[in-house]
């Protein structure tokens, strides 16, 4: 009786599979090779050595690999455009405050030291109404 490689076979695929992944740095050319051979290895046990299975198998394997490769971009793609948004939006709000300081911090050149002159209103009478005698203050610039 023929001793069946399946425990052998599976002690092989599993640091293949853990090896060939998008974020292993590897690239896609390895992910596809590994997936492709581990998806062929599988078609062929369960095919029972059929070439049909193993190919169908090595089919498989490959377009599993090339939909994590999409997954793996996309994600990647919106978390760079997600951070640039976030820088974007720090820049912002460091230009505002940065604006704000400066504004804060500026002398005025152009001060006016008005000086205020009392000027005495005596009472007088303006179409019937008569007007009290009251204090007025007109501003003098130097």
């Amino acid at each position: 009786m023929k001793k069946s490689p399946s425990k052998f076979l599976w002690l092989l695929l599993l640091p293949l599979l853990a090896l060939t992944g998008c974020a292993s740095g590897m690239g896609g050319a390895a992910s596809d090779i590994g997936l492709t051979g581990a998806g062929g290895a599988v078609g062929y046990e369960v095919s029972g050595g059929k070439i049909g299975g193993t190919a169908i198998g090595a089919g498989a394997g490959y377009l599993a690999s090339k939909i994590a490769q999409s997954q793996f971009a996309n994600a990647t793609q919106e978390a760079d455009k997600a951070g640039f948004d976030r820088a974007m939006n720090q820049a912002v709000k460091q230009q505002y405050w940065i604006i704000q300081n400066q504004q804060k911090s500026m002398v005025v050149t152009n001060e006016r030291n008005p000086r205020l002159v009392p000027v005495v209103i005596p009472e007088s009478n303006i179409n019937g109404v008569v007007q009290n005698s009251h204090v007025e203050y007109l501003s003098i610039e130097p």
